[in-house]
């Protein structure tokens, strides 16, 4: 009798465990629930799409058309895929380069840094450029270059649920 109740109780714990685990990998993938995609703003058609989830960083990485010097804007992907533009770095001034932005400014590596910025964007849309826009990178890993994606073609990221 203690015999089979030992394989009962083994067989309730091995159970359970599979219970924890399946709900804890469901969780995770709910977590991660997100899709980051790039699509052309006329006609939809995607040309990009990768797995996101909140709280990861997305870097656009630009060089500048008539300075020619590097710009990196800093972003956090929020729970509902907004894209919330923490921080941006910018190797000089020019044309169309913002002088006051967020709540700090300072000089590090020879980049203007603007912090504390926080403005949410449901989206990021612009003309693709094949030598202006360098790169995105999502959580350090680049998705796309420029050079990847149609040339003068209105372009948009956007961050939401798989579908």
């Amino acid at each position: 009798m203690r015999r089979g109740y030992g394989r009962l109780t083994l067989a309730a714990l091995a159970a359970v465990a599979a219970a924890a685990t399946a709900a804890s990998c469901s969780f995770r993938a709910g977590d991660a629930g997100l899709e980051l995609a790039i699509t052309a703003q006329e006609g939809g058609k995607r040309l990009l799409a990768v797995g996101a989830a909140a709280g990861d960083e997305l870097v656009f990485e630009w060089i500048h058309s008539v300075e020619l010097f590097p710009w990196f804007e800093y972003f956090d992907v929020a729970p509902d895929g907004a894209l919330i533009l923490r921080e941006t770095r910018i190797a000089g001034f020019g044309a169309g380069v913002p002088y006051e932005r967020g709540t700090s400014v300072r000089i590090e590596d020879g980049f203007i840094v603007y912090g504390g910025i926080d403005e949410s964007f449901p989206s990021y849309r612009w003309i693709n450029s094949a030598t202006a826009f360098a790169s995105v990178s999502l959580n350090g890993k680049t998705v796309a270059r420029g050079a990847d994606l149609p040339h003068h073609e209105a372009l948009e990221l956007r961050v939401a649920p798989r579908r």
